[in-house]
């Protein structure tokens, strides 16, 4: 259930007279102008995302709420529109970041609200998800470049603890280390593909992954990076704008290993079916130093594998189940084998 808060704004596309009347006593809106039309913008997984526009413009509103706005029993920490916001705040300090990330207008602290520039007729990579969507060469250099600059262009953080994200890095953990392997998640496999619970039963039952999931776990709680990361980096996170290539919905950002980052992004990439060819871009344009640990890459993109194909973030894959168990058993190997 739902946890219950007090705002004096809760964003709802239907109360369009309640948002006007907060953006005027905010100063935000103009005295002459007034939201036009509101209306849902995304999916909105994590956040209650809508679109407004006025006589005068358009913008997207973002807000946070004590739950996952996807999965509303699910608690989630309510400060992490503050996360975002400080992680915008920071990297569109960067002459290179500031032109794929948009432009913030406004932050309501007090009512866990973000304001922000509005991209237009743009759509996420989501749909490379399916068969025969193949992400453009041009795209791809963009989502390795973008994620090479912030890892490092931001060596130096003034104040790393500002970027620890301590409670939304432990929602996250659960969901990708701990509770995909738990055999009684409760997870209902079988409606996202028959036969898909008891054909990954050996992963639940596995000790050595079970362990290796934990100690992969304990490294990501770790405050031992030192890369500033996005911490969702994944085609959903990636917009197709007419401008081109942007990054959005940062508020998993935190200071940690850039190796957790691009096993993430190629392990997408590899459920997306993209071609190896086209994968391997992103390792020509990402700056890779003597520190990386290709091992470690290749251990987290195993377990962003099975986080989402037998855990609760499920993702609109086009998959036969043949193909969900040969995905499998190559993130187990990734996993014990780096």
């Amino acid at each position: 259930m739902a946890v219950p808060i007090k705002l004096n704004m809760m964003l709802d596309v239907t109360n369009l007279k309640g948002l006007n009347d907060h953006l005027l006593k905010s100063g935000f809106l103009q005295s002459n102008e007034k939201v036009e039309n509101l209306s849902i913008a995304g999916e909105g997984n994590m956040n209650v995302v809508l679109r407004a526009k006025t006589s005068y413009r358009s913008f997207i509103l973002k807000q946070s709420r004590p739950w996952v706005n996807k999965f509303p029993n699910v608690a989630a920490p309510l400060d992490r529109i503050e996360r975002e916001f400080q992680f915008y705040e920071t990297v569109r300090k960067n002459d290179v970041i500031r032109d794929y990330t948009p432009e913030i207008y406004h932050f309501d602290a007090a009512n866990y609200l973000l304001i922000m520039e509005d991209f237009g007729s743009a759509n996420d990579f989501t749909s490379i998800y399916r068969n025969d969507v193949a992400i453009g060469k041009q795209d791809m250099a963009d989502v390795a470049r973008v994620v090479s600059e912030l890892h490092f262009g931001f060596k130096e953080i003034e104040d790393p603890s500002r970027f620890q994200n301590t409670e939304l890095r432990k929602l996250n953990h659960q969901h990708i280390f701990v509770l995909p392997l738990h055999e009684n998640n409760g997870f209902d496999l079988d409606a996202v593909q028959s036969g898909l619970r008891s054909a990954s039963d050996k992963f639940r039952s596995d000790t050595r992954l079970k362990e290796m999931a934990a100690a992969l776990g304990e490294l990501y709680l770790s405050n031992d990076g030192t890369r500033l990361l996005h911490g969702d980096y994944y085609p959903g996170s990636w917009l197709s704008t007419d401008k081109g290539f942007r990054m959005i919905d940062p508020e998993f950002g935190f200071v940690g290993r850039p190796e957790f980052e691009l096993g993430v992004a190629v392990a997408h990439l590899k459920m997306a079916k993209q071609k190896d060819s086209l994968i391997k871009d992103i390792f020509v344009y990402y700056h890779f130093d003597s520190k990386f640990d290709g091992s470690l890459f290749s251990k987290f993109a195993g377990m962003e594998i099975i986080r989402r194909l037998i855990g609760l973030a499920q993702l609109p894959l086009d998959l036969t189940l043949k193909e969900r168990l040969s995905l499998l058993d190559e993130a187990y190997d990734l996993i014990l084998n780096g």
